[in-house]
């Protein structure tokens, strides 16, 4: 690779470590107000409520962990973007239904985050030809 491919990958791949990190830090802060609705949820919603604070928490350090190490977490690139994908089909089928809380707002955050992923991805792994990359 000559120095201006190394260079252009060099940025492709920071501009996707800086989505994911921003992704990270978005999905921490949902994580953190999420605490207010488990808070204050009643006995008939409390499990689900905190079921999505934790999953939030969850998200947050996996994109964290992307973010940090992009190129050795390849399994965890296929299952973040997996759930937000599954995430967005669905609400869109609950939006389609009508009627369903949070559909349509669920079907643009998971939906523009699954895109924001994909594009990480695809930059962080641009031109890595040579194994002793997938360490950094």
């Amino acid at each position: 690779m000559n120095a201006s491919t190394a260079g252009t990958s060099s940025r492709w791949r920071t501009t996707g470590q800086l989505l994911t990190g921003l992704a990270a830090v978005s999905a921490l802060l949902a994580a953190v107000t999420a605490v207010s609705d488990v808070t204050a949820a009643d006995h008939a919603t409390l499990v689900v409520q905190t079921w999505r604070m934790y999953g939030l928490f969850l998200c947050g350090g996996m994109f964290a962990l992307l973010a940090l190490r992009p190129r050795v977490h390849g399994a965890v690139w296929a299952l973040v973007i997996a759930n937000k994908a599954a995430l967005t089909v669905t609400a869109a089928a609950y939006s389609a239904h009508g009627g369903i809380a949070e559909a349509a707002k669920t079907v643009g955050w998971d939906g523009t985050l699954t895109v924001a992923l994909v594009a990480a991805f695809v930059m962080c792994r641009a031109n890595s030809e040579s194994g002793s990359e997938l360490a950094r």
